[in-house]
């Protein structure tokens, strides 16, 4: 898997939703015709045993990806731009994220960040090393197609720490009924995080959306966005279009999706140009660039470069190759 710094923001997945409405598209077959990586390591890991952890993990951002099951995702240090599906959600030190394996997602950072990630998949599963507690971890309060994000006070974040912690000294000795063990404290761990769904004056801020959707202005400018790639998408132009001030557009933009409206613009537009590298080689890089709304195929490359680290004709030759 590619680990450098890559930029799909809204995949083509998230493309044709918004362009052609095809809202009711099964989630498995818009993975099927899309360039997005199975995660083979992690499938895997949990056919091994079906609770996975990569503890205190230094990365430097994620390739598009999916897998079976769910995962929470703890981001320790640094910072980073996490996509899940069609949410973009800024990430620092103690945030949290619950969703779904299967929701494409990406982590997006210019420099390394420290995280855990609990991956969990009962599935099928039929190897005889699940006792039957796990029955009791339910999992319906997660979004099918978004995350939950959790901001936590250090207090609550440190517990969390302490249950990865527990978690991993007991997946790496293997003790006595560690299988127990490691669903009780799985369970633990859910519970812990769902109690915030309920009980929201016990986290800092939990996302102001926690079933994963915005709010009219910034969902219709999502789409006119992801839409009108090639046109004239400044903030001043489309703050005018949806008759709001550019100050409101940009602090609800920033806000809710964690980066601001220039950002979302540019990694869209990075995105899609992505997309036409790898499905219409014929069509040169200057052209893709002004289809895409860039003024040149120069301005086109620098940002591209600064967010995937290689060039669009490097991209392209190495879509060729593989």
């Amino acid at each position: 898997m590619n680990e450098a710094v890559v930029c799909d923001i809204v995949n083509s997945i998230t493309m044709r939703i918004f362009r052609w409405g095809t809202r009711a598209m099964d989630m498995k077959d818009m993975i099927k015709n899309n360039n997005i990586d199975w995660n083979k390591d992690m499938v895997k890991k949990l056919k091994h045993f079906p609770i996975v952890l990569h503890s205190n993990q230094w990365k430097k951002g994620t390739g598009l990806h999916y897998h079976p099951g769910l995962e929470f995702h703890m981001t320790h240090e640094g910072t980073g731009t996490m996509v899940v599906g069609k949410q973009i959600v800024l990430q620092s030190p103690r945030s949290v994220l619950v969703f779904r394996g299967m929701v494409p997602h990406q982590m997006i950072s210019r420099s390394s960040y420290k995280r855990s990630v609990v991956s969990i998949n009962f599935g099928d599963e039929d190897t005889g090393m699940l006792p039957s507690l796990h029955q009791l971890i339910e999992f319906a309060w997660i979004p099918n197609d978004s995350c939950l994000n959790f901001s936590l006070t250090p207090k609550q974040f440190l517990r969390m720490e302490e249950m990865v912690k527990e978690l991993r000294h007991e997946l790496m000795a293997r003790g006595t009924g560690w299988e127990q063990v490691v669903l009780a404290q799985v369970l633990q761990m859910s519970v812990f995080l769902q109690r915030m769904l309920v009980e929201p004056e016990q986290v800092t801020a939990l996302s102001s959306q926690p079933s994963g959707r915005k709010s009219d202005l910034v969902q219709q400018c999502s789409d006119f966005v992801c839409g009108n790639l090639g046109e004239d998408l400044s903030l001043k132009t489309v703050a005018r279009r949806f008759a709001v001030s550019e100050a409101y557009l940009t602090r609800s933009f920033t806000k809710e999706m964690g980066i601001s409206f220039y950002q979302y613009v540019l990694l869209q537009r990075v995105a899609e140009g992505k997309r036409l590298l790898r499905e219409v080689p014929d069509v040169s890089i200057s052209d893709i660039a002004y289809m895409i709304g860039f003024p040149s195929s120069s301005h086109f490359s620098r940002h591209f470069k600064l967010l995937t680290e290689e060039t669009p004709s490097v991209y392209r030759q190495k879509m060729i190759d593989t």
